[in-house]
This record gives structure tokens, C-alpha cells and sequence, in this order.
């Protein structure tokens, strides 16, 4: 073979190499996925957290889900917001659907007579097209889906400007230990605060708050909401 025909052979070579590579990357089109809705969802918003309460289904509670408002780090108003028992039972409703539900399998443990338990619960917060107020919503599978709860927010202002701007922004609280009858904070609502130092408006510290409320992000935090539950054993 010629080197010239040689030379010309190893370049078609080539060329057929670096095209099968180019074929070869190529971008394709991709499922949707349960975390792109959630970066979408976030991105527009919206936020939501949900707790597993299935291990307290060995006992009989009446779960109360309490809000409580905080200015300067001292507490100034609470209110319980619903009531719900983590199980249903037959017994709860009237007589004469018992012998319907039994037949119908709907008794899910023959030995406490439940029709249905609460195992999980939900926070979910909205965009609420304005600057002054946010917006939750509980939801409990099978038991309850409360209306929305409106969280009134408080402006804050600078010393450039009289115009209030609104900033709130939630973190979870850390789940440390279970106690019945005593309230545990799960979700903060908290407000930035101005930074006259650099003139600007922050909501920096913890990722997560500490039940004790020691962390201290809430030092800076003028105004806060924090949700939480209680476990009330029945008798």
C-alpha cells in the first residue's frame, strides 16, 4: 500500500471514529422525577413536611396539634388548632353501622375494634399572593384535611427605607425523644432580621432548631410561629 493511500485510510478511519463518538453523546430526553416536581414546587413557594407517628399506634391518643407565636423570643399567643384520635373506631360512630362495616371487612384490628389508624400527618405551606400573610394546610390520610391556616407576618424596614419588606422562611425542629402530654415544636415560621452592619435583611443559622428553642438563629428572629403536636393518652 502506498503511504499516501495509507495516510488517507487512517484519516477516513479517524473520522469514522470521532462521528461514531459524537452519535454516541447525544442528550436525551429524561422521565420526569419525583424531585424535579419537588425543586419546582419550592422554587414557586410551596413546602411541605411529614412526620411518621405509626410506633405510637400501640397506644390510644388523642393528637392535638397546637400553634404558638413568639415575639423577641417570648411566647405571646397559642391555640390549638384540631384535635384528631390516632385511631377511629367502631364504637365512634353509631350502632347501626357496625354489622355493615364488620361485613365489609373494614375492622382493620379485631382487638381494639379501629377502622382506621392515623400513621403519618403532613404540613404543607402555600404561596399566599401576598406579602402579609402565609399560608398551611394539615393533612392527616383517612382522618382530616384542615383549611388552609393563615399566619399573619410582620414587616420589618431599614434605616434607607420607610417601605416594610417581608421575609419568613421555615425550618424543621429536631425530633429528639417522644414524651405523652407534652408539647413538641415541629415546624418555625421565622422572620429575617435587618443587619444594620451591612444593611441587609438575614436568615442565617441552624438548619434544623432545637426543641429547648437554644439555637441561635432565635436570638436574631424577632417574630416566629412554631407548630407542634401533643399526645394525649386516653384512659
Amino acid at each position: 500500500m502506498k503511504i499516501e493511500n495509507f495516510k488517507n485510510s487512517v484519516i477516513m478511519l479517524a473520522m469514522l471514529l470521532l462521528s461514531h463518538v459524537a452519535w454516541s453523546q447525544q442528550i436525551k430526553t429524561n422521565n420526569v422525577e419525583f424531585d424535579d416536581l419537588i425543586f419546582l414546587l419550592n422554587a414557586a413557594g410551596y413546602e411541605i413536611f411529614s412526620f411518621d407517628i405509626s410506633e405510637m399506634l400501640i397506644e390510644q391518643y388523642d393528637i392535638m396539634f397546637v400553634q404558638k407565636e413568639y415575639e423577641a423570643g417570648k411566647e405571646v399567643a397559642a391555640s390549638n388548632l384540631t384535635t384528631v384520635p390516632n385511631k377511629r373506631l367502631l364504637t365512634d360512630i353509631p350502632e347501626s353501622f357496625w354489622q355493615k362495616l364488620i361485613d365489609e371487612g373494614r375492622v382493620i384490628d379485631p382487638k381494639t375494634k379501629a377502622i382506621s389508624h392515623a400513621e403519618k400527618f403532613s404540613f404543607g405551606f402555600y404561596p399566599s399572593g401576598n406579602d402579609t400573610t402565609k399560608r398551611m394546610q394539615l393533612h392527616i390520610p383517612e382522618f382530616i384535611t384542615m383549611p388552609r391556616i393563615t399566619f399573619n407576618l410582620r414587616g420589618l424596614v431599614n434605616v434607607n427605607s420607610d417601605k416594610l419588606f417581608f421575609s419568613y422562611h421555615i425550618r424543621p425542629f429536631k425530633i429528639n425523644t417522644f414524651k405523652e402530654n407534652e408539647f413538641i415544636p415541629l415546624i418555625l415560621l421565622g422572620s429575617s432580621w435587618y443587619d444594620e452592619r451591612f444593611n441587609v435583611f438575614r436568615f442565617c443559622g441552624e438548619k434544623e432548631i432545637e426543641p429547648d428553642m437554644s439555637s441561635e438563629i432565635l436570638k436574631n428572629v424577632p417574630h416566629h410561629y412554631v407548630v407542634g403536636v401533643k399526645f394525649v393518652k386516653k384512659q
